[in-house]
C-alpha cells in the first residue's frame, strides 16, 4: 500500500515539475513574440512615415519650387516665376470613375522662396570683398545642389504621375535605391566640379571701394605673382584631392543630404489648413489606415505560428477574421470617410521662368546639360571650353 502512495507523490511531483518546465519554456516564446510585434510595428510605422514624406516631395516637385535654375533665386537675384502659382495637386486620390481627390497647394511665397545656406551663399558673392577662394569653395556646393534639386525634382515629379497606392506602397524601396545612386552621381560630379571650378585661382576682385558688388578680371602673365600664386593653387588642390579624397568627399555627400532634407521643410495649403511633411504623416496613417492595420495584421499571424506554433497561429487568423467582420467591437479595419474631395486636375508640373536673367549669373554644368537635357550645343561648348583650359 505504501508503494503505491510513493508511485502516486513521485508521479505527482514530476507532472508538477513537467508543468513547471513547460511554462518556463514557454514563456521565452512569448516573450520573443511580443519583442517582435513591437519591433515589427515600429518598423512599419516608419515605413508609412517615409512614404508620407515621399508623398509629400512628389507634389512638391509638381509645384516645380525648388531651386533648381541657376539663373534663378536663390542663386542669383533674378525672381523666379511659377506658372500657375498656386498649382493644384491631387493627395489622396480614389478609385472611382472619374477619379476624386484632395487638392494640395504649395505657393512660391516668401517662405518657400527663401534658403538659407544658398542665400547666403549669394550674398558672400554680392559682398565687394568677396574672396576668389571662397567662391570656389562655394561655385562647388552651389552647383551641385542644384543639380541635386534637379534631380529630386525631375525624379520626384515622376513618381508623382504614379497610382498614388504604388507610391505608398513601393516609394521607400525605390527612393533608397534612388538615393544610393545619387550619392554615386554627386561623387562623380564633384571630381568634376572640383577641376572645372579651378578657373577660380586666376580671378583677382579688383573692386577696392568697400562698397558695390565685386569686379572679378582674369589673371594674366602681365601679373606673374597673381599668375604663379594661382598656378600654386592648381597644384596644391590637385594633390589634396589625391591625396585628400577621404576628406574633402563628405561635400558631396552633405549637399546631397542637404537637398533632401530641406524638401522637408516646405509648406503647403490643404482644406484650407497649412500643412508640412511631418503632419502629412497622421494624413496618412489617417486616409491609409486599413492597409497600415492589414501590415501590421499579417506580420502578426506569421509571428504567431513562428514563434508560438499552429494553435496561436490558427487562433490569431480566427481573431484578426473576427475583428474584420466586426463580430468583435474593434474598428480598427474600418477605412475614414473621405471628404472635401473633387476631381482629379492634370499632374503637369508648373512651368518656371526666370525674370530679369544675372548678367553674373552661371550655366548649367556638364553632368547636369548630360543628365537633363542640353540646349544650341552646349555639350560642344562645354568640351571646347575644357580643351581650351587644359
Amino acid at each position: 500500500m505504501s508503494d503505491t502512495n510513493d508511485t502516486s507523490a513521485i508521479d505527482n511531483k514530476k507532472n508538477q515539475h513537467s508543468s513547471t518546465d513547460s511554462a518556463e519554456s514557454y514563456l521565452p516564446k512569448v516573450t520573443g513574440f511580443l519583442y517582435s510585434v513591437v519591433l515589427i510595428f515600429i518598423i512599419i510605422l516608419l515605413y508609412f512615415t517615409s512614404s508620407s514624406l515621399i508623398l509629400f516631395v512628389c507634389k512638391l516637385a509638381q509645384a516645380n519650387i525648388l531651386p533648381t535654375e541657376p539663373n534663378c533665386t536663390p542663386y542669383t537675384s533674378a525672381k523666379a516665376s511659377i506658372t500657375p502659382s498656386p498649382i493644384q495637386t491631387n493627395i489622396f486620390t480614389t478609385f472611382t470613375d472619374p477619379e476624386m481627390s484632395m487638392k494640395l497647394e504649395i505657393p512660391y511665397d516668401e517662405y518657400n522662396s527663401k534658403h538659407k545656406i544658398i542665400d547666403m551663399f549669394r550674398e558672400y558673392k554680392e559682398k565687394s570683398s568677396s574672396n576668389f577662394l571662397a567662391n570656389y569653395f562655394i561655385s562647388i556646393t552651389e552647383t551641385l545642389m542644384q543639380f541635386d534639386y534637379s534631380m529630386i525634382s525631375t525624379i520626384m515629379n515622376f513618381f508623382n504621375s504614379l497610382p498614388e497606392a504604388l507610391i505608398v506602397g513601393l516609394g521607400p524601396i525605390f527612393v533608397a535605391l534612388l538615393f544610393s545612386f545619387g550619392v554615386l552621381l554627386n561623387g562623380i560630379y564633384f571630381i568634376y566640379l572640383w577641376f572645372s571650378n579651378m578657373y577660380w585661382f586666376f580671378k583677382t576682385n579688383t573692386n577696392v571701394s568697400g562698397e558695390g558688388k565685386p569686379e572679378w578680371e582674369d589673371v594674366t602673365l602681365l601679373s606673374p605673382l597673381n599668375w604663379s600664386l594661382g598656378l600654386g593653387l592648381v597644384i596644391l588642390f590637385a594633390i589634396l584631392f589625391f591625396f585628400g579624397f577621404a576628406f574633402i568627399s563628405f561635400i558631396p555627400f552633405a549637399t546631397i543630404f542637404l537637398s533632401v532634407f530641406s524638401c522637408l521643410f516646405y509648406r503647403g495649403k490643404m482644406n484650407g489648413k497649412v500643412v508640412t511633411s511631418f503632419s502629412m504623416i497622421t494624413q496618412i496613417l489617417k486616409h491609409y489606415k486599413l492597409s497600415f492595420v492589414t501590415s501590421i495584421s499579417i506580420f502578426i499571424i506569421l509571428l504567431a505560428f513562428s514563434n508560438l506554433g499552429v494553435v496561436p497561429g490558427i487562433f490569431s487568423i480566427i481573431t484578426v477574421g473576427l475583428i474584420y467582420w466586426g463580430i468583435i467591437g474593434i474598428d480598427i479595419f474600418y477605412s475614414v470617410k473621405e471628404t472635401n474631395l473633387s476631381q482629379s486636375v492634370s499632374y503637369a508640373q508648373a512651368v518656371k521662368k526666370c525674370l530679369g536673367v544675372d548678367k553674373n549669373a552661371k550655366k548649367h554644368g556638364f553632368l547636369y546639360d548630360l543628365a537633363f537635357g542640353q540646349k544650341g550645343g552646349n555639350l560642344s561648348k562645354h568640351l571646347k571650353k575644357i580643351g581650351k583650359n587644359l
